[in-house]
Parts: C-alpha cells; structure tokens; sequence
C-alpha cells in the first residue's frame, strides 16, 4: 500500500514538474501570458464594491499587453504612500477599469502622464475595475474627502449605466431595481456574503495562496483560460444586447442613473469643482450605442459639473495621423486604453481643465 501511494505522489509529482515546464515555455515564446489576469488584483469590499490588495505587487498580462502595477498602503494604484496632510494643490482621478489602468505599469499609466503634465498639482488616483457611480459615491465620501482634495476629475463609462442595475447583481456591490415605480436597493444588507467571503479558508486562499498564484506557471495558464472564455462570453452578450436593444431596460437603466447622479450632485460634485470626462468606447468609436447617448445626455444637463468629451478630439488625432482603424485607442484584445490611449486622455484632460481655471480666473 504504501509502494502504491508513493508511486501514485511520485507520478503526480513528476506531471506537475512537466507541466510547470511546459507552461514556462509556453510563456517564454508568448504562447500563454506571462503574467495572470487583472481579475486578482480585485477583492470584494463591503465599502467600495471591490478594492485592491494593500501593499502588493503583481506582474499581470493577457495575450496582447503585460504590466507590473504596485498598490500602496491603502490600496491605491501607486508606488509610494500619500500623505493625509497635502503641499500642493490635489486633483482626484475617479472612475473605474478604464482610469485604474491596469494595463500599463505604474510609470506609463494615466495618473502617471496627467502627472507629468500638471507638475504643480498632486495627482491621485483613486479609480477601481468593476464599479459604478453608486460606488464611487463610497470611494469620495469614505475616502477621498479625507485628502483634502481641490478638484475632482470624474470619468464615466458606458457599463455605468448597468454596474448598479439589478441585471448586473454582484452580491458586494451596490444594486438597485425599480418595483412599484418606486428606486430600491436590492441587497442592502451583504452581512451574509461577507461573513462567507471573509471566512478563515476563504481569507486564506486569498491572502497566503496569492504567492502560489503570482509564482506557478500552471495557474498562470488557468488564469489565461478563464479569462479568455469571460471575454468570449461577454463579447457574445454584448452582440446580442447591440443588435436587440430593449427600449423598457434601457429606460429603467437611465432612472436609476439619473437618481444616482442626482445623489452624486447632493454628495459629491456640489462640494468640489468636477470635470466630468466621458471615456470613450472602443466597442463603439464611431458611432455612440443607445446606453451611451443616454449617459451623454445626463452629464450635458448636469448643471453642477463641468462636462467634456473627447470623442472628436481622438477621431482628429488618429485621422491625422491615419490611425482610424480598430483598435483604435486599445488593444487587440482588450478595449481598455493603450499607452496612445491614456496620453490623449491625459492632454485632453489638461487642455480642458486649463481653459476652465483660466476663464474662472478671467
């Protein structure tokens, strides 16, 4: 018996060196990435919606981009500590995965170039993967306003308009539905999730696996599997949602935005000057979707912000410089904003906020 259970731990132990080495190969010659998914630089937080490690490293890729991106002490996408007390002037970047720009390393993401062009500012960025405005509004009020910032550079996207909708339910972040013609919340209380996401084995493969994750070839393969088979499944979704649109889901989508903007008004962009900078979608560069002109239409009514979008300055560029081609400002495979992409966001913002301090100052 125990010659059999030797044997059987040897032959285990002789595939995983082989598959270890195969999938070292593998990346060493770009077949799989050599790097995991964005996904674990993610966790569930019962303040934000999802939030990063604190005080982590992670060297992340897919098949077309990798990057090592570093979080600070408090989870922030950054190299160094922020100190509460500031010695200059302070802009917060908020959004979600667009802004957060796991894509590119530190030193050559967007706060980093909106850094380099506005030296008398401190810029920090404050933007999560995963997230809508109902989060955010925790992201400013929990946090943000703790750094005593001077302005405010918000950036929607066009999932916002779904992120806190109930056809998007993720059990830890915020969610609301229209019942009786009446805006609720729909999973309040998320005391039942977190005490099952925070258990000791949960907390320990998140937490004491994450080395194994960030160091095994093989879970680097499994990383890439399964992120190609969600992007698959959520290009698929979102052909039928463009060819199908529903008129009544799209109306109650903009409701529950509205009624989250007008909050965000009462909470946010009424107590800081806010530039509001529309990312532009990759999906749909040329032509704005439904989802996408309705949020348009919000933010240009929105008297309590300043509102921008970038879309003709980017078409200008890339005719100019006969780039008007997919993928346009992102990848092959990701739509999120290349290098091109966050150095035309970061001028634009620049060249916007400028004239708006001048013609104040004026």
């Amino acid at each position: 018996m125990k010659k059999q259970i030797k044997l059987i731990f040897y032959n285990l132990l002789f595939l995983f060196i082989l598959l270890e080495s195969a999938v070292f190969v593998s990346t060493k010659i770009n077949l799989i990435p050599d790097g995991i998914t964005p996904n674990v630089t993610l966790n569930a937080n019962k303040d934000f919606g999802y939030w990063h490690p604190k005080d982590s490293t992670f060297k992340i890729a897919t098949k077309c981009w990798s990057s090592k991106v570093e979080f600070n002490d408090i989870g922030l996408k950054s190299d160094k500590k922020i100190n509460f007390k500031k010695q200059k002037p302070r802009i917060a970047i908020l959004g979600d995965s667009m802004t957060e720009n796991s894509q590119l390393s530190n030193s050559l993401d967007f706060r980093s170039k909106l850094q380099g062009n506005l030296p008398n500012f401190e810029i920090i960025n404050f933007s999560v993967s995963s997230t809508g405005l109902a989060d955010h509004l925790n992201v400013y009020n929990k946090l943000i306003k703790k750094f005593d910032i001077d302005y405010l550079f918000y950036y929607p996207t066009i999932n916002d308009l779904s992120d806190n909708h109930v056809k998007s339910f993720r059990p830890n972040r915020i969610t609301y539905k229209i019942e009786n013609n009446l805006i609720t919340e729909v999973n309040e209380n998320k005391s039942e999730f977190y005490l099952v996401y925070n258990s000791s084995w949960n907390k320990f493969k998140r937490e004491k696996l994450l080395f194994l994750k960030k160091n095994l070839n093989i879970y680097k393969l499994y990383s890439y599997l399964k992120y190609e088979k969600d992007i698959f499944n959520l290009n698929n979704s979102k052909k039928i949602f463009l060819k199908q649109p529903n008129k009544n889901l799209l109306l109650e989508k903009k409701k529950i935005y509205q009624f989250l903007v007008n909050l965000a008004n009462k909470e946010m962009f009424n107590e800081v000057d806010t530039l509001v900078i529309m990312n532009v979608d990759n999906n749909s560069f040329l032509k704005d979707t439904a989802e996408l002109k309705i949020l348009k239409n919000i933010y240009k009514e929105n008297k309590f912000v300043n509102y921008y979008d970038p879309k003709e300055f980017f078409i200008e560029y890339l005719n100019n410089e006969k780039m008007l081609k997919k993928p346009y400002l992102g990848y092959e495979c990701d739509a999120h904003y290349s290098e091109l992409g966050v150095q035309l966001l970061s001028d634009y913002t620049t060249k916007k906020f400028l004239e708006l301090k001048k013609k104040i100052k004026d």
